[in-house]
């Protein structure tokens, strides 16, 4: 059996559920959990693709889906039995040997995750590599910037400067998000703006105590308070220190600072503190509002924020989205703009028509119904992903001594992938 089957069974999700999901037969999905069986009738890497999309949508955390395709160590359960909760990554890594003892690759089934890979010494002597590309941008002419992007940039400014109160930037992992929150700390301290950043630490925050460290309002006031007013203790009681952080910003803001409290990974983030936030925003000084708030997270947050959520409807119909997409059609600039960046000659490298492989490869197609239209068309042309599929590729041109990344070459790479 496959590990398919115990995150099903762990999450109380039936074969049943699965294969209505993907539009796929009972019989075709318990052949492939139990059997390790595919259909014929479906590319197996694209049939993974849909897999860890039906599970993400069922809210399975995403750290259970990178073994699912591998055999399981567990004895087959029933459907419907439950398996103990895991702590979030609680399990070791698997080995890519088979139980049979024959090795097989590790098929990592979401192609947003992609394994980080790294231009070989190989790569980087035939092609003149002194500096990668790839890596994450060190100044402000170094990040792209798309239409979408700047849009995007905009509105991060505008809540920066105070004109928008409460936003959330959602983009798939590898986006770009994190980007653009250090371009925005950049381009605050070049300009020399009185704006104030309140970052909280969420290294290990989860929306539960049992998967992680809960990020709860105090823990907000205590890193206002480290922002604002560093010489202050938090006072103990809860009332105390609240009417605290309400002083050490009115005291800041009426120096003319502007404050801003980011928080990162906020997918993450419990529902009682999303409600929580709404009280930070109504904090004022007469008419003047006193604090920003700027969320970063991953698309299960666009889910918390959902108005239809009774729990946080309040919260959600103050709070403006905006999302990050996929490079699209702007892939070849941005490859070389990045190259430009780093000194290198896009065309030297690779091919044109290797890049628009590129853009195909990361192209998937996803039944959505039983009809032969009823195909979503989901694209996964983010720069960490993108990076990473060229860098395989530059490797095996230069393993192969090929003098450029070509289509076929791309292709073939991406066939190696999950």
């Amino acid at each position: 059996m496959l590990i398919l089957g115990d995150v099903l069974a762990r999450h109380g999700i039936s074969q049943a559920t699965l294969a209505r999901e993907m539009h796929l037969s009972p019989a075709a999905v318990s052949l492939l959990v139990r059997h390790n069986q595919y259909p014929r009738t479906i590319r197996r890497r694209d049939l993974r693709s849909m897999a860890c999309a039906v599970l993400t949508k069922l809210r399975v955390p995403i750290e259970e889906l990178t073994d699912l395709f591998l055999e399981s160590e567990s004895p087959p359960v029933g459907e419907t039995e439950k398996l103990p909760a895991l702590p979030a990554k609680a399990t070791g890594p698997r080995s890519n040997a088979a139980p049979s003892g024959n090795p097989t690759p590790l098929e990592r089934c979401i192609e947003m995750l992609l394994r980080k890979q790294t231009l070989s010494d190989a790569a980087r002597r035939k092609f003149g590599i002194f500096r990668d590309p790839f890596e994450d941008p060190t100044e402000a002419r170094e990040v792209y910037l798309s239409r979408d992007i700047r849009y995007v940039r905009e509105a991060l400014w505008q809540v920066a400067a105070g004109n928008t109160k409460f936003l959330a930037l959602i983009g798939e992992s590898g986006s770009g998000k994190s980007t653009l929150r250090e371009d925005l700390e950049e381009r605050l301290r070049l300009e020399n703006r009185p704006v104030r950043l309140i970052q909280p630490y969420v290294l290990a925050m989860e929306d539960s105590d049992r998967k992680g460290q809960y990020l709860r309002s105090d823990h907000i006031a205590e890193a206002i308070l480290h922002a604002v007013a560093s010489g202050e203790s938090p006072r103990r009681s809860p009332e105390a220190r609240f009417r605290q952080v309400h002083e050490a910003l009115i005291a800041s803001s009426r120096i003319g600072v502007q404050h801003l409290l980011v928080i990162e990974e906020a997918h993450g983030l419990p529902i009682p503190t999303l409600k929580h936030l709404k009280r930070f925003l109504e904090l004022k000084d007469g008419m003047r509002r006193l604090l920003s708030v700027l969320l970063i997270g991953q698309p299960e947050l666009r889910d918390k924020l959902d108005e239809r959520r009774a729990s946080v409807r309040e919260v959600a119909q103050r709070c403006q989205i905006v999302s990050l997409p996929p490079l699209d059609a702007n892939l070849g600039e941005y490859l070389a703009h990045r190259f430009t960046a780093a000194g290198l000659d896009l065309a030297a490298v690779v091919e044109p028509a290797a890049i628009d492989a590129l853009m195909q490869a990361l192209t998937i197609r996803q039944r959505t119904g039983a009809g032969p239209n009823e195909i979503a068309v989901i694209s996964l042309t983010h720069p960490l992903v993108a990076n990473n599929l060229l860098t395989a590729a530059i490797n095996q041109a230069a393993t192969l001594g090929a003098p450029r990344v070509t289509a076929e070459l791309v292709r073939a790479v991406r066939e190696q992938m999950p």
